[in-house]
C-alpha cells in the first residue's frame, strides 16, 4: 500500500496527499519518499490549484526517519541517495506553481515531518493540541531535511538556534504569531484550508521569495554570536558530533545561498551514521520508545484504580509531581503542614505555568486545566478516599514513619509511597501496621522535565502497591524502572559514586574545575563538583554519609567533603565552588579547603575520564550484583534518564559492552591500585560475567 496516496478534486482541482506509513506512527523512508515524489508529479500534470496535505493516524502528521531502516539497511552511498531525493522532493513541492498547505488535527511532525512543513508547505493549519519541533539532536542527528536554513525564517535565527539545540518540542500554538500557522477548531481545518488555498493561488513559497522579510531584527555579527555562545555550550564533548554538525549547519545558513547550504547538509550528515557514539544515541532512542514504557513488568490487574492522590510536602518535588499529575488529569490534593503553606506551594505552581503562559510556551487553557485538578489542605482527613499518597518530606527517617503511622491510622488501605532517594522501604515500613502498602516512588528533579520515575520494591512491597505506583507512574507520563531495596537504591548509589570521585580527583590534585570541564568532555552534563553546589552540598553530604554507614567497605567520605560541609561551603547561596553557578565563575576560596593526598600521583586527563566514567559504570554494576538491579535494559535507562551518565555511550552496559568485560575490570583495578579508590573495588558481576565466557554484548 502506498504510504502516501493521492486524490484530485476535479471540480476544486484541488488534490490530497494523505500521509500513512506503517506502524504507530508516520515516518520517513524510501517508501514514504518514493510515494511523495510520484503524488507531486500527479499534481503537477493535473495542473491542481493547490495540494493539501493530511494524515490518517490520530496523533502523527510526520515523525522524522525511519531509525530501523537507517540502521538496518543504510550504507553512507544509501543515505546520500535517500537524503538527497528528500531535499529533492521537498524543493520540488515548494518551487511548484500552486500553494500547498498542512492540516495538523491534534497531531504531531517532528524531526524531518516538521522539515516538510517548514520546506514545502506555504501554510499550515493546526487544532489545539498539534506539536512540531525538531528533536534530531536527542537521537544523534540533526536537522538535514533543510530545517537549519528554513526554521529561521518563520521563528528567527536565534529562537531557531535554540529550538535546534535544545530539541524542543512547541505546541503549534506558539508558532500562530508567525503568520505561517493558523489555529482553528478540528472540525474547520480541512474547509479553512482549502479556502486558503483558492485564495493563494500564484504564492512564491516564502524559502524562494526574494521579497520575504524574515522575523529576524538581529544583524548577522548578532547572529554568529548567539551560534558562538551554542558552539562553546554544545560543542564540548568530542563524543557528540552531532551538535557540531547542527551548529555548522546553521553557520552555513549565514554565508551561503538556500541551495548551496541545503545540499552542504547531506555531507555534514552523512558521517555521523559512521560515529559509534552516533549509534549509541539511536540505539538508546530505540530503547526509551519501545522498551522503556513496558519496562517495569508487573501485574496491570492488581493495580488500584487511580484518579485521585495525595501529596504530602508541598516542597520543590511535591510541586513538581503535582503538576505533571493534575497535567494528565489525575486530581492532587496538596497537604503540608498547614493549609495556608499547601496553598503557598499551589500559589507557585500557578506563578511558575503563568509565566510559561506569558511567554507564549503554554496556551492559557493548559494552564488552567493543570490549576483546575490542584486542592490544598492541611488537613489528613481527606486521606479516607485516596488510594494513593505520595510522601516529599525531607530524607529523614523519623519523619517520614511519623508521617507513615499517620496516614495509615486515617486509612490503612491507602497505598503509601515515599519519594525518598536513599532510606530503604525496610527501614520506612519497619514496625508499621500495613508494611506491605509502602512502597518506592523515587522522582528527579525538576520533576516537569525528567522523564525517568524509579519504583523501589519493598522486601514486603505487595504486588498491588508495587503495580499501582508503575501504573500512576506510566500515567503521567514516566518512563519506569522497577528496582530492588537497599540503601540509595539504584540512581542515587551510582549518582553518588560519580560526586564523589570528583572529590577524590581534586584531593589527588586536579584542579576542580579541571575535574568539572573535563566531566563535560567526557558527555556528562555536568561536573560533579557543580553539581555538588547545585544540588545543595547539604544534601550530598548527608546522602553521602548515610551511604556510608551502610556500605562502609566502600563508601568513604572524602574528607574534602566533610570539610566543606563544616566550613558552610554548601551552595545553595552560600560559597562552594563557583561563585556563580549559571556561568561556572569559579571561587577559588574553596581551595583552602581541598585535603590534598600526599605520595599519591595526578591522575592524568585520560585517567580523570575514566575514572569519571568508571565510578558509575562500576556502581551500577555493583547493583546487579547486590540484586537492586534485575537487567541491562534498567540499567541503561535509569543512568541516561535519571542521573546523567553519557547518553553518547547508551549506558553502562553497553559502556562495558564496547570497551570489554575483562577490559573493564582490568582498568578498574589499575585505577584502584594506583590511586587508592575504594569506589572503583570491581563488582562481583564482572567476574560472573567472565566466568560464562562473555566479553561484550551485554545489551
Amino acid at each position: 500500500m502506498a504510504e502516501v496516496t493521492y486524490a484530485l478534486d476535479r471540480d476544486s482541482l484541488i488534490g490530497t496527499m494523505v500521509i500513512d506509513t506503517a506502524g504507530p506512527v508516520n515516518t520517513i523512508g524510501q517508501r514514504f519518499i518514493t510515494d511523495l515524489e510520484k503524488a507531486t508529479a500527479q499534481a503537477l500534470r493535473d495542473s491542481v490549484r493547490g495540494v493539501m496535505i493530511v494524515s490518517t493516524k490520530k496523533t502523527s502528521f510526520l515523525d522524522g526517519a525511519n531509525l530501523q531502516e537507517i540502521m538496518q539497511d543504510a550504507t553512507p552511498q544509501m543515505i546520500r541517495i535517500v537524503m538527497k531525493r528528500y531535499q529533492d522532493a521537498l524543493a520540488t513541492l515548494a518551487k511548484a506553481p500552486f500553494p500547498v498547505v498542512a492540516v495538523l488535527d491534534g497531531q504531531t511532525a517532528l524531526g524531518g515531518g516538521f522539515e516538510l512543513l517548514l520546506w514545502a508547505c506555504d501554510h499550515v493549519f493546526a487544532s489545539p493540541g498539534s506539536k512540531v519541533g525538531l528533536p534530531e539532536v536527542n537521537v544523534g542527528l540533526f536537522p538535514a531535511g533543510g530545517g537549519t536554513q528554513t526554521l529561521p525564517k518563520v521563528v528567527g535565527f536565534k529562537t531557531a538556534v535554540e529550538m535546534i539545540t535544545q530539541a524542543r518540542i512547541s505546541r503549534a500554538e506558539a508558532l500562530a504569531g508567525t503568520g505561517v500557522v493558523t489555529m482553528c477548531p478540528s472540525g474547520e481545518l480541512r474547509e479553512r484550508a482549502i479556502a486558503w488555498l483558492r485564495e493563494h493561488e500564484g504564492i512564491v513559497n516564502r524559502n524562494y521569495d526574494p521579497n520575504f522579510r524574515s522575523p529576524d531584527t538581529d544583524s548577522d555579527e548578532e547572529k554568529q554570536k548567539a551560534l558562538n555562545k551554542a558552539r562553546f555550550r554544545y560543542t564540548i564533548s568530542p563524543y557528540r558530533p552531532y551538535m557540531l554538525a547542527a551548529i555548522e549547519s546553521l553557520e552555513g545558513g549565514l554565508q551561503l545561498p538556500f541551495d548551496k547550504a541545503v545540499a552542504r547538509d547531506v555531507d555534514l550528515f552523512v558521517p555521523l551514521l559512521e560515529s559509534p557514539f552516533v549509534r549509541n544515541k539511536i540505539n538508546l532512542f530505540s530503547l526509551v520508545t519501545s522498551m522503556g514504557p513496558k519496562l517495569a513488568k508487573v501485574d496491570i490487574k492488581a493495580a488500584l484504580k487511580v484518579d485521585t492522590i495525595a501529596i504530602i510536602g508541598a516542597g520543590l518535588m511535591g510541586r513538581g509531581i503535582a503538576q505533571v499529575a493534575a497535567e494528565r488529569g489525575v486530581k492532587v490534593t496538596l497537604i503540608d503542614v498547614d493549609e495556608n503553606t499547601a496553598k503557598g506551594a499551589r500559589d507557585t505552581i500557578d506563578r511558575t505555568l503563568e509565566d510559561l503562559v506569558f511567554r507564549g510556551r503554554w496556551p492559557r487553557e493548559r494552564k488552567d486545566k493543570v490549576m483546575s485538578n490542584i486542592t490544598c489542605t492541611g488537613d489528613y482527613a481527606v486521606l479516607k478516599e485516596t488510594p494513593l499518597v505520595i510522601e516529599c518530606v525531607f530524607e529523614d527517617l523519623p519523619l517520614k514513619k511519623k508521617i507513615l503511622a499517620q496516614v495509615q491510622d486515617v486509612n490503612p488501605d491507602a497505598i503509601f509511597a515515599s519519594n525518598t532517594s536513599t532510606l530503604p522501604m525496610a527501614d520506612i515500613s519497619a514496625g508499621t501496621k500495613r508494611p506491605e502498602q509502602v512502597v518506592g516512588m523515587h522522582f528527579f528533579s525538576p520533576v516537569p522535565l525528567m522523564p525517568l520515575l524509579e519504583v523501589i520494591e519493598g522486601p514486603q512491597s505487595s504486588s498491588a502497591a508495587v503495580a499501582t505506583a508503575v501504573t500512576i507512574g506510566r500515567t503521567i507520563g514516566k518512563t519506569v524502572i522497577m528496582v530492588g531495596d537497599g540503601p540509595g537504591f539504584y540512581t542515587s548509589r551510582t549518582f553518588g559514586s560519580y560526586v564523589i570521585a570528583g572529590f577524590r580527583l581534586a584531593e589527588l590534585g586536579v584542579s576542580p574545575w579541571d575535574v568539572d570541564f573535563i566531566a563535560l568532555q567526557a558527555g556528562f552534563p555536568q561536573g560533579p563538583l557543580h553539581i555538588y553546589g547545585t544540588a545543595g552540598g547539604s544534601v550530598v553530604y548527608h546522602a553521602s554519609s548515610f551511604m556510608a554507614t551502610r556500605l562502609p567497605d566502600r563508601v568513604q567520605i572524602p574528607e574534602t567533603l566533610e570539610r566543606l560541609y563544616k566550613a558552610g561551603y554548601v551552595g545553595a547561596g552560600k560559597p562552594c565552588f563557583y561563585l556563580d553557578d549559571k556561568n561556572m565563575v569559579r571561587d577559588e576560596s574553596v581551595l583552602q579547603h581541598i585535603a590534598l593526598k600526599q605520595g599519591l600521583p595526578t591522575p592524568t586527563r585520560e585517567e580523570i575520564e575514566d575514572i569519571l566514567h568508571l565510578s558509575m559504570v562500576n556502581e551500577a554494576f555493583w547493583c546487579l550484583s547486590d540484586g537492586v538491579l534485575r537487567d541491562y535494559p534498567s540499567m541503561d535507562l535509569g543512568s541516561v534518564l535519571g542521573i546523567g551518565f553519557p547518553d553518547c555511550w547508551h549506558g553502562p552496559a553497553r559502556y562495558v559492552s564496547l570497551k570489554g568485560v575483562k577490559r573493564v575490570k582490568a582498568r578498574l583495578e589499575e585505577l584502584r591500585d594506583k590511586f587508592q579508590l575504594p569506589g572503583l573495588v570491581p563488582a562481583p558481576e564482572f567476574d560472573t560475567i567472565i566466568a560464562c565466557g562473555v566479553d561484550s554484548s551485554l545489551i
